[in-house]
């Protein structure tokens, strides 16, 4: 009987979820303007306009270590001097929900809230990352095409 209890024991608090690391879920909700990240350590993944609105990312990449370690520093900002200010009509926000260990906060924030651009801002420059293969893939320049194009809208005499 003792066997049975301690199973049971070990089911019950054995089996909880626990999170790993990181999870953070921001979204930003603007005139006409829809964003959406989810981080779960140093991956982040994105969806934007009519994927955000309807709760789907399109994107996955991870950050740098520089991006990571900026990421930390934000959100320990962001933990010790968040404040909830009222939104106005109208006005843009940040929904963000925040996981680390036991601790899982949910938050609305203005879009007037430097910390939280600060964060908006780190995860767009991640999520901008998904045009480096296209922007790599286009043709670069030669030299003498350069300087070609130095002498465009010369008039000659």
């Amino acid at each position: 009987m003792k066997v049975i209890a301690f199973v049971c024991f070990v089911i019950a608090f054995g089996c909880q979820p626990s999170i790993q690391g990181t999870r953070l879920r921001l979204e930003m909700t603007a005139s006409q303007q829809a964003v959406l990240f989810v981080v779960h350590d140093e991956e982040v993944s994105y969806g934007g306009g009519l994927n955000a609105v309807k709760n789907k990312t399109t994107w996955h990449g991870s950050m740098t270590l520089e991006q990571r370690e900026e990421f930390s520093s934000l959100l320990t900002k962001w933990k010790l001097k968040r404040t909830n200010n009222s939104l106005g009509e109208g006005v843009g926000k940040y929904n963000i929900r925040l996981r680390e260990g036991s601790s899982d906060e949910t938050f609305e924030l203005p879009l007037t809230d430097t910390n939280a651009t600060k964060v908006y801002d780190l995860l767009m420059k991640v999520a901008d990352s998904r045009f480096n293969e296209t922007l790599d893939a286009l043709a670069k320049p030669s030299v003498d095409a350069m300087l070609q194009n130095r002498g465009l809208g010369e008039k000659d005499d």
